[in-house]
């Protein structure tokens, strides 16, 4: 009695996931050890305890430990003095067969490496209902022994449920005759409480173990005993979970989610190069990720609606439309936003307007809405005083990039082009302040803009603006009385656990980010677009036969002449070349000159309207320090061979020849961007160049020109690519970055974010100066517009 007794207390006291141990069916923590090619799966992530006790209590010198991810883990066996310890890795072989999984692991005692044992294994889940595994024991031992495993789910006749209930068998066979097997049983009647039991017939013992999933954590245990229901021993675990697992417990419905959205909003986080590691510079989610979370909470019931407390972020007018469209998408299953502030920026007042049920405010709070505008500063001025001369040569006055240090004014040219500029960013906030709003507001938005900014709440709601004025403390009880008794939740986890074993054949495109300056080189994703690095990325994945379509996800301004056309060409060969693959360029908030340069080649060619694009041109800018030097008494000498030897020197003024060369050789680079534009466009040269001559665009007066086929997001690109490559399945988009993988570490801070935002265009431009240095020819961007 006394020892069923323990066995009961220890079922009861457990808490987490289920200790299967058949190599087809376990995927959790335990597949480090049972059936490493199961951590492909990718439940198996996290950290685990692993005890075990008998009748006469717990050991506290035998346990295990496992530190576990999806492709990789080392366990720890701890046995009095002794220890044993594993290596494992897996890997997908989808590209090869669908839901088809290899593992290999290592096992050495003590200090023992190099004299340990391999092991290689397979997991096959080609259904829903049927799992297939196999492990070979020290595979270069002439005395190695083989696992087999198979897994059903039976309820799959059902059409639900299908994994509430696994019957499993396993056998081994040692080379000479196969054992009896082992048979299991796993049960999951309530979400998370997970009931089994396995018999083996061979030695004729039976075991149970019994868990409640907490999400990412719990405790759990297994009991063994013989036929003669004589219990003999038992484990027990703690795990911590990288991906939450089905619970009960704590379960919430029908509740408003703390969304938080708050910071600068990348297309991806730029990342820092040291050695062979690569460190994430920026913390938060990227506009991808956000996106794909949304759609996640749209498909969850429980969530009845996404609260916004203070989310005044930063995002490109391009990136707040794909955002507005994901969050619309989300009320379209029924489901309620709310933003609450204490202060608001005229950017996100309209972000909010389109797409909130209510806006509340604090009852010190204000709308910062005022407009929209372009403020550039002008360094002539400062530069002759210090001595310092700036040739500035550029194809057409439209080509404006250089004027902030050749001119002390906005030139004719310049005012031209941001008037257009803003008469399409402008008519796009009202057209979503409207779209929000328009029923609520006492005036037009216009003259609400004009009126602005708001400093008084109470003032802001006669107007329309909001729809309370209230503090923070008080949001949950208008969220209770307007939504049916919603709560408010901070936390949700969206790192699932998946229970199906076999996931629908996908069709892999790839993506690439191409974002920031570009220059010749090697770039860092995220950040800069290196040609070396970016043109690899195109070749692999042109060359890779898994690989369905490229899309290329553009935000960049341009820079290097020569590096721009060494990845355009990269673009052209997935037409023309070996291996043709189509091409879609998704653009984000600017895809301008040398981004767009790089662009023109694409099957298709997708932006959003309020994207910044064009400014098809060249400019060259040659800095001359010759009276700076006389002023600080640096006296120069040269002796050369060749007539220009030392051409663009900085410490002699340019000759006229040397001018004339520099314009001839922008003129042919200009002929050669706009060529390129004709034949990707597939339009005549001389439409391209009356809507060239360094003219910028924003995307829907692109689009009204022929230089974009059409007006979207990502999402649209997608689908696009489904049309031109005639795919089946679900698209499944794998990263390209030109380069091997490696480890990436998140650290969470930008260098620029300490700098005062009076200076953030001077450090923009000097930072796009200095990667590209030695580059004479450019095509760059001027400045980018914001809502002020």
């Amino acid at each position: 009695m006394k020892k069923r007794i323990v066995c009961l207390v220890m079922l009861l006291l457990a808490f987490t996931l289920s200790a299967q141990t058949s190599i087809a069916t376990t995927d959790n923590f335990m597949a480090a050890k049972v059936n490493p090619a199961a951590m492909g799966v990718g439940n198996s992530g996290g950290t685990t305890f692993l005890g075990t006790y008998d009748e006469d209590g717990f050991y506290e010198d035998i346990y295990s430990i496992f530190f576990t991810s999806d492709n990789f883990a080392y366990v720890l066996d701890q046995y009095g003095r002794n220890s044993s310890h594993r290596l494992a890795i897996s890997a997908p072989l989808a590209d090869l067969v669908p839901n088809l999984y290899i593992g290999t692991s290592w096992d050495w005692n003590n200090k023992h490496f190099k004299s340990g044992k391999l092991s290689e294994s397979i997991l096959f889940r080609p259904a829903d209902f049927l799992s297939i595994g196999t492990v070979v024991n020290d595979v270069f031992n002439d005395e190695k022994n083989y696992d087999f495993g198979i897994g059903l789910r039976p309820l799959f006749m059902l059409g639900t449920a299908v994994d509430r209930l696994t019957i499993s068998a396993d056998m081994n066979y040692d080379g000479e005759e196969t054992s009896k097997p082992v048979v299991g049983l796993q049960t999951e009647i309530l979400d998370g409480i997970k009931l089994g039991g396995s018999y083996n017939m061979e030695n004729e013992t039976f075991g149970i173990d019994f868990g409640i999933s907490f999400g990412n954590f719990g405790i759990g245990s297994t009991v063994n005993a013989d036929t003669e229901n004589e219990f003999s021993s038992g484990q027990y675990y703690l795990s911590a979970s990288d991906k939450a697992f089905r619970t009960f417990i704590g379960k919430k419905k029908n509740y408003f989610l703390d969304y938080k959205l708050k910071g600068e909003i990348l297309e991806k986080n730029p990342v820092q190069k040291f050695g062979p590691f690569k460190f994430v510079m920026s913390k938060g989610k990227t506009l991808s990720e956000i996106i794909e979370e949304i759609e996640k909470l749209k498909e969850d019931e429980n969530v009845k609606g996404l609260v916004f407390k203070s989310g005044n972020f930063t995002a490109r007018f391009a990136q707040r439309a794909e955002l507005k469209d994901a969050f619309l998408d989300f009320k379209s299953a029924g489901k309620s936003i709310v933003f609450y502030y204490e202060g608001i920026t005229g950017a996100n007042y309209a972000f909010a307007a389109s797409i909130a049920d209510e806006i509340y405010l604090n009852p010190i709070g204000t709308i910062d809405l005022k407009g929209i505008s372009v403020n550039m500063p002008y360094f002539k001025d400062l530069l002759d005083t210090l001595g310092v001369d700036v040739v500035n040569l550029k194809s057409h006055d439209y080509k404006t990039a250089g004027n902030s240090l050749t001119e002390d004014h906005m030139t004719d040219a310049e005012r031209e082009t941001y008037d257009a500029l803003l008469d399409d960013l402008y008519d796009e906030i009202v057209m979503m302040i409207e779209e929000g709003r328009g029923d609520k507001l006492t005036k037009s938005v216009q003259q609400l803009i004009d009126e602005g900014p708001y400093w008084n709440a109470n003032k802001a709601l006669e107007l329309g603006l909001i729809d309370g004025v209230i503090y923070e403390d008080q949001l949950e009880k208008e969220i209770k009385d307007n939504y049916q008794s919603a709560k408010i939740v901070k936390k949700y986890h969206n790192n699932l656990a998946t229970t199906d074993w076999s996931k629908p054949k996908e069709d892999k495109v790839a993506i690439i980010f191409a974002i920031g300056s570009i220059h010749s080189g090697e770039g860092l994703p995220g950040k800069t677009i290196g040609s070396v690095t970016t043109a690899k990325a195109i070749k692999q994945a042109r060359e890779n036969k898994c690989i369905k379509g490229i899309i290329i996800r553009v935000d960049s301004g341009g820079g290097s002449a020569l590096a721009s056309d060494v990845i355009a060409r990269e673009v052209e060969l997935c037409k023309t070349g070996k291996n043709k693959k189509p091409v879609i360029v998704s653009m984000g908030g600017v895809a301008a000159s040398g981004g767009y340069y790089i662009a023109a080649y694409a099957d298709k060619i997708i932006a959003q309207p309020s994207t910044i694009t064009g400014s098809i041109g060249v400019i060259g800018i040659f800095p001359v320090f010759e009276r700076l030097y006389e002023k600080i008494h640096v006296n120069w000498a040269t002796v050369k061979r060749g007539e220009h030897a030392d051409l663009y020197s900085t410490h002699r003024q340019i000759t006229a020849e040397e001018k004339k060369i520099a314009e001839d050789a922008i003129q042919h680079f200009y002929d050669r961007f706009i060529s390129i534009v004709a034949e990707g466009r597939n339009l005549p040269k001389d439409d391209v160049h009356k809507i060239a001559q360094g003219r910028v665009w924003t995307g829907k007066q692109a689009f009204e020109r022929g230089l974009v086929d059409a007006l979207g997001g990502m999402d649209l690109a997608v689908k696009e690519m489904k049309k031109l490559a005639a795919l089946e399945h679900e698209v499944k988009l794998v990263e390209y970055e030109g380069e091997d993988a490696d480890k990436s570490i998140t650290i969470g801070m930008k260098a620029s974010s300490l700098i005062p935002e009076g200076l953030k265009t001077v450090w923009d431009f000097g930072s796009k100066m200095k990667k590209l240095d030695g580059e004479n020819y450019l095509m760059i961007l001027p400045v980018k517009p914001e809502i002020k």
